[in-house]
């Protein structure tokens, strides 16, 4: 897909578009730090976006579509993550009031600005929370309950709802070394989004330790794995608590229960 030649396509009908008032590109073709498998991230402010929702023909003509998925993103802003034959475009569809107010972690560019908003707009370091002891222990309990359940599944013979448990596990693993990061390196450090670039933030002695965290669809490796997962989990855990002053919680308590369910006799297939 030749983007800037997608961009260009996308500028005209926005330009001739009333409801239209701003396009501003995001991530990481305006930070200048694309891959040949980078997708381009537009924002599309609307005055109103429902018919830009009912209507797709505005992103069907850019190129040959594959997939589409139809979702919103974390602010509830209707999102369209579309796959064309060689590339890929992930529009974010935005009430044109919210332009003046918009600010950015990280580098942007505008496209168009019909009402000269964009001007108002910034970049913004991006500055994260460290946990108070609700949202650590939720976080804690969530991740031994996934741990705990994942055990039962692969005595069980279950061996794909353990891999869902897993899943569960690592989301909550994620948390917790991006807040045993923040609690060292202060809440100005980067974590970016979803372990992306990781190599680029994240402790060496962790991302070697996170090699080992994921196992085969076998009950051995799945074992093996859990467990590795389980003492990273509570050695980022107790680091964090004790950095952010929060009450430490019974992990060889969880640990001792885990693998007392592993202890059982597997279920026997048959």
């Amino acid at each position: 897909m030749n983007y800037e030649q997608v961009i260009a396509e996308l500028i005209r009908w926005a330009e001739h578009n009333d409801n239209v008032r701003g396009l501003v590109m995001t991530g990481s073709a305006s930070a200048h730090e694309t891959h040949l498998l980078s997708d381009r991230d537009i924002e599309v402010f609307a005055r109103d976006v429902e018919p830009l929702l009912a209507d797709e023909s505005w992103w069907s003509t850019l190129g040959r579509v594959l997939v589409v998925e139809r979702t919103e993103n974390d602010n509830g802003q209707p999102t369209r993550l579309i796959y064309f034959t060689g590339g890929k475009l992930d529009f974010t569809l935005i009430a044109a009031d919210e332009l003046t107010a918009a600010t950015y972690e990280r580098p942007f560019t505008v496209l168009l600005d019909k009402d000269d908003q964009a001007r108002s707009l910034r970049c913004v370091p991006p500055q994260r929370s460290l946990p108070d002891a609700d949202s650590f222990h939720t976080c804690v309990n969530e991740a031994y309950a996934a741990a705990l359940m994942c055990a039962k599944a692969v005595v069980r013979d279950e061996l794909w709802p353990a891999k869902i448990r897993d899943e569960d596990l690592k989301w909550n693993l994620l948390q917790m070394i991006e807040w045993d990061h923040l609690a060292r390196y202060g809440t100005a450090y980067d974590t970016r989004y979803h372990a992306r670039r990781m190599i680029e933030w994240m402790d060496d002695d962790i991302r070697t330790q996170l090699l080992g965290c994921w196992g085969h669809l076998d009950a051995t490796d799945t074992v093996a794995a859990l467990r590795r997962t389980v003492d990273l989990f509570a050695r980022l855990a107790q680091r964090t608590a004790a950095l952010c002053d929060i009450a430490p919680f019974d992990h060889d308590g969880l640990h001792e229960e885990i693998e007392l369910i592993l202890s059982y006799p597997a279920r026997t297939p048959g």
